[in-house]
């Protein structure tokens, strides 16, 4: 008899690596090759990208998720300048004061609904432009997914772009889980960036099963900038840059990236189909990726923890956080629900 083993359904952090990227990884370890991003594999993948992304682009690999954020933004503010993004954002909310102390800007919160900024909100919080008294507006920064697993549309992005346009700021989408956001939309990649108006993407590697890596796609970059030598003070520039770049190669090959996002969202959404009818449950923010959020007794919760590891999200909603990743099965799905049933009653 095999032995129980607890059931992960608290990031996709503490998930492996997907097996054929590491196998990618395996083969990458075979030889030498120049270092600091001047390895063939690298050049490979930067092609990759301009494949499906657009070919005026410059992309840069980062070793997680904060580093991204805090080199992309500090390629596109100076310290005089502010950055709006949702009171739920991972950039506010999760990465401490790591984005003000790093690009010397303030973050100013927007209020959202459902972890998408409100519009009306944004538009008023744009304000004293020119004022010397007042940092300077200059980035909208969102979350894609948001922090609730929703996904802006596209129409959405195109008017916020709008408004970044007409107030002289530009547009940085944080993609943590840009990939399952993309399977929701139907939409390719570039119609989710590039076309949509975004300037600056932080594209997410490991939450999708990457061992480490995180990439940042600039948009229509100017000639002779300077992101290559913001990449070295933020830190992220790697010594051995082939091995974070040759598994977003293998992700982005025959649209790996689709596979595994569509798995994922598929089992949030069996996960809300299952629990639908469990009582005192209620799933308090609409299904759209791979992140399920419940209403449920904070007792229930602790029950739980010895069967199936998940987040006790917000004190105040007695929230709960579901979260799928690529190893996660259908079959742990139905077995996490019968035993939510057989507690209850």
């Amino acid at each position: 008899m095999e032995p129980f083993k607890k059931i992960n359904f608290s990031s996709e952090n503490f998930a492996g690596v997907y097996h054929s990227v590491m196998d990618a990884l395996i083969n990458a370890n075979n030889d030498n090759a120049p270092s600091y991003g001047n390895d063939q594999i690298t050049q490979d993948t930067v092609a990759l990208f301009k494949q499906v992304f657009g070919e005026n682009i410059e992309v840069y690999f980062t070793f997680n998720g904060t580093g991204a954020n805090n080199f992309g933004l500090s390629c596109m503010v100076d310290r005089h300048h502010s950055i709006f993004c949702s009171d739920v954002a991972h950039l506010y909310v999760d990465e401490s004061n790591a984005p003000e102390a790093f690009t010397g800007c303030r973050l100013y919160p927007v209020n959202s609904l459902n972890g998408k900024i409100i519009i009306d909100d944004l538009r008023h919080k744009i304000k004293r432009i020119g004022d010397v008294h007042h940092p300077q507006p200059k980035v909208v920064s969102l979350t894609q997914p948001t922090e609730y697993g929703t996904v802006y549309t596209i129409d959405e992005l195109r008017e916020i772009k709008a408004i970044c346009t007409a107030n002289n700021m530009l547009l940085h989408v944080d993609g943590a889980r840009f990939f399952n956001a993309a399977v929701q939309l139907n939409a390719s990649l570039k119609r989710m960036s590039e076309e949509a108006g975004v300037d600056v993407l932080t594209l997410g590697g490991t939450k999708i099963g990457l061992m480490f890596g995180e990439a940042v796609i600039f948009f229509n970059p100017a000639i002779n900038n300077p992101f290559k030598f913001n990449l070295k003070r933020s830190m992220q520039l790697a010594s051995k840059n082939r091995f974070i770049a040759i598994q977003f190669q293998t992700l982005l090959r025959d649209d790996l990236w689709y596979k595994i996002a569509q798995h994922t969202n598929e089992l949030a959404m069996l996960f809300e189909r299952e629990i639908a009818a469990v009582p005192l449950l209620q799933v308090t923010c609409r299904v759209e990726t791979n992140a399920v959020f419940l209403s449920m007794p904070k007792r229930l919760h602790q029950q739980m923890q010895e069967f199936a590891s998940f987040y006790w999200w917000n004190e105040q909603k007695s929230e709960a956080r579901f979260i799928f990743s690529f190893n996660n099965t259908a079959h742990e799905v139905m077995a996490f629900a019968e035993k939510l049933k057989e507690i209850i009653g």
